[in-house]
């Protein structure tokens, strides 16, 4: 944490997605979803323990996120942390074939994985796997390549000084 001061929201959570709306709501949409949520899931309205717990949870949810994205300074940071985030899944993705490592429990996904890949997916593995292999190769000829030259300077200075 830079400076010592604790963070002002999770860039792990989709906020758009808690309140359920979208990234270019307005703030009177986001308070609007916001107070629909929360009078849905106020912990006050539930008698058993256990519900009481997980309201309170989702409430705090809630508020963290109407309290992110009804702050334009706040909203503006949080929307930059998320398409950084975006950019380095995808280029995490592309060339391992896989979504990143972890799933934040807050996020939730809008279609479930398929149990099987499909033919593009499966051709777009195989493309990175080569791609990663030919760099593999080229970086060890570059290597061999170096070792050979500086083997023949070393001999050739090692005759000339002789």
């Amino acid at each position: 944490m830079p400076g010592g001061r604790p963070p002002k929201f999770d860039p792990t959570i989709n906020y758009y997605q808690v309140l359920n709306v979208a990234p270019t709501a307005t703030k009177a949409e986001i308070t609007q979803a916001y107070r629909e949520l929360i009078r849905h899931t106020h912990p006050d309205r539930v008698s058993d323990e256990a519900e009481r717990k997980k309201a309170e949870e989702r409430c705090k949810l809630l508020n963290a996120a109407h309290m992110v994205l009804t702050k334009p300074d706040l909203r503006r940071e949080y929307d930059q942390s998320i398409r950084q985030t975006a950019v380095s899944d995808a280029l995490f993705q592309r060339y391992t074939g896989n979504g990143p490592t972890q799933q934040s429990p807050y996020k939730s996904r809008s279609n479930p994985v398929a149990p099987h890949l499909t033919r593009a997916q499966k051709r777009a593995n195989r493309s990175a796997f080569f791609q990663l292999l030919l760099a593999t190769f080229i970086f060890a000829a570059i290597i061999m390549v170096i070792i050979v030259v500086g083997s023949l300077v070393a001999g050739g200075l090692h005759a000339f000084f002789s």
